[in-house]
C-alpha cells in the first residue's frame, strides 16, 4: 500500500534536468576540464562559466562551435556530440554549474 501511495506522488522526470545531464556528459566527453579546469572556472584557458554568464547565448555558441584555433580552442562545429547539445551546454554553464564563493 505504501509503494502505491509513493508511486502516485512521484514526479515525472523534468526534461530540462535530463537535457542538462546530457550536456554535462557531453562536456565531460569533450574534456573541456583539461584546459578550463575541473570546475570550468579557468586553468590554462579562461573560465567557461564566466564567459557563459557575461556573453550572449549567440556569442557563447559561436565561440564553442567556431573555436579559436590560434589560442588553442578547438572548433566543435560538425561534432554531433557538442553541436546537437549546444543550447543545453550554454544553459549548463550559464546557470547550473555551482558558483564558487
Amino acid at each position: 500500500m505504501l509503494a502505491v501511495s509513493l508511486a502516485a506522488h512521484a514526479q515525472p522526470p523534468d526534461p530540462a534536468d535530463a537535457s542538462l545531464a546530457d550536456a554535462r556528459r557531453a562536456v565531460r566527453v569533450a574534456d573541456c576540464a583539461r584546459c578550463h579546469g575541473k570546475d570550468y572556472d579557468g586553468l590554462a584557458a579562461p573560465s567557461i562559466v564566466g564567459f557563459a554568464r557575461t556573453q550572449s547565448r549567440e556569442r557563447f555558441i559561436a565561440a564553442v562551435l567556431d573555436g579559436n584555433p590560434s589560442m588553442g580552442m578547438p572548433a566543435y562545429r560538425g561534432i554531433p556530440l557538442i553541436e546537437s547539445r549546444i543550447d543545453a551546454i550554454y544553459d549548463y554553464f550559464a546557470s547550473t554549474v555551482p558558483r564558487r564563493e
